[in-house]
């Protein structure tokens, strides 16, 4: 415990705005939390619902109700990264359209699921739709192509926002297009692989030719193997290099939903067109890079053990590693993860274990900016608490895994606790104001403003969204 005798003085001045109240019935029925139908904007200032009239539904943005429509499709809402837009599907008899900042764009046949996707730049906005029982992809307005299919969640924009691709089916065969260029046809082209480097100047993705598949990068075809994990095709941040997860052999045996290990298959990651050393499983999600693009590490399994491998280094085996909670500091020169044993976690710090726990919670190691200091929150005989550079903080009946931020000068830690029914923003173990429910997690988080100012989202019982600024004075 974190000796609070010893802790500096500290003022906290708190200043809330209001951003809007839920004054209408909301739509989404059967909906287990506010979560499910509520969407908040990337800077917390704007609040979006989907309301319920007595014969239609409305998107209702920071109070003000929108058009109405017959109905407004859940999950479709979707704010630009810059939070000025607001994009999301309607319909009206028996048509489908994408409304943005509150106009109505073409109606189609229907607008597929999930499709709506901003540039990083919010500039730039794209969907796949139904027309005349094809499919094509609607970019800043313009419908391009038709296709037989578009491969759903393929659409992406590059990073800069310049370029964009998706997957289509065509004749029978599948297809990449990029910025209206159609690619080499395939048999297929693997869900969750189309991937864009850093740079925005390099694509790639996993097809499959000749019944076997390969990666294909720049145009240029890898080797073939039973299998790619989707999801994995991970880019250096430099851009310079591209690593993936395949599957050598038969595909393993699924026992009570899981892949089961198999004598004769072997997984291995495949870093530049470079085979690694074959293993049991390789944790596809778990691919990553050190932020000078000088390291490459992930989770593997071995002889019913699961360990972390650097650059082909194996480290020590342990019973799970926690799923993608490989972690690089800023700097590149430390790197922590979960693991288990047992049946209790620790975290590995620079090859150092910290002491074990019941649960790690959501969110694994935050390291600060300068990569001195690292954090995390655990769960240990009934109490949460923070474990900030080894030391455990104050406990309390819950803490948001994932709501842990480190100032810009990597002084201070804050994250949302909650004792009772209140939940508060803790400021170096100094605990803030009580509130109802506080949005700090899903993405949304703390954000400091300053080194000592931070603003966060929070809801009254009434209904009311309030943003809440603070500046904590130490002394």
């Amino acid at each position: 415990m974190i000796d609070l005798q010893k802790r500096s003085c500290m003022v906290r001045s708190i200043e809330e705005t209001p951003v809007c109240r839920l004054a209408h019935p909301l739509s989404a029925q059967g909906a287990e939390s506010i979560q499910d139908f509520i969407m908040i904007s990337p800077d917390l200032c704007h609040v979006a619902y989907i309301a319920q009239t007595q014969q239609t539904q409305m998107v209702v943005l920071d109070g003000h109700p929108q058009q109405e429509f017959d109905e407004v499709i859940k999950g479709s809402l979707v704010f630009s990264p810059d939070s000025l837009h607001l994009a999301y599907v309607g319909s009206k008899n028996g048509q489908q359209m994408v409304v943005v900042d509150g106009k109505a764009k073409k109606g189609y046949e229907g607008i597929l699921a999930g499709s709506l996707v901003f540039s990083a730049d919010s500039r730039r906005l794209g969907y796949s739709v139904q027309s005349e029982g094809q499919q094509m992809v609607v970019i800043d307005g313009r419908r391009r192509r038709k296709y037989q299919g578009i491969l759903a969640g393929s659409l992406q924009f590059s990073p800069d926002g310049q370029h964009y691709a998706y997957s289509a089916c065509k004749d029978g065969s599948w297809l990449v297009v990029e910025d209206g260029r159609e690619h080499q046809t395939y048999q297929g082209i693997s869900v969750g692989t189309l991937t864009f480097s850093p740079d925005s100047r390099r694509l790639a993705y996993a097809a499959k030719k000749d019944y076997r598949w390969i990666v294909v990068c720049d145009g240029q075809e890898g080797e073939p193997y039973s299998a790619v994990g989707g999801g994995s095709l991970t880019f250096s941040p430099d851009s310079r290099h591209l690593a993936y997860a395949v599957l050598v052999g038969s595909p393993p045996a699924m026992i009570d939903g899981k892949y089961a290990t198999s004598k004769y298959s072997k997984q291995m990651v495949v870093a530049d067109g470079i085979e690694g050393e074959p293993y049991d499983a390789v944790g596809g999600d778990s691919l990553i890079y050190s932020p000078d693009s000088s390291i490459l590490a992930y989770a593997a399994m071995k002889d019913q053990k699961v360990l972390v491998v650097r650059n082909g280094e194996e480290g020590p085996g342990f019973d799970g590693v926690g799923r993608a909670t490989l972690v690089f500091s800023p700097q590149g020169n430390r790197l922590a993860y979960i693991v288990r044993e047992k049946q209790r976690w620790c975290a590995i710090i620079d090859e150092t274990r910290t002491k074990f726990y019941d649960t790690f919670l959501e969110g694994g190691v935050v390291f600060s900016p300068d990569g001195k200091h690292w954090a995390c929150a655990v769960q240990n005989e009934g109490r949460a608490f923070v474990v900030r550079d080894g030391v455990e903080c104050n406990r309390y009946d819950a803490v948001v895994g994932d709501s842990l931020a480190f100032s810009p000068d990597s002084r201070h830690l804050v994250y949302t606790a909650q004792s009772g029914e209140q939940q508060f923003v803790v400021f170096d173990e100094d605990e803030g104001q009580d509130y109802n429910l506080l949005y700090t997690t899903q993405g949304r988080g703390i954000v400091f403003l300053s080194n000592e100012r931070i603003k966060y989202l929070t809801i009254t019982p009434d209904g009311e969204f309030r943003l809440v600024q603070e500046e904590v004075m130490v002394y």
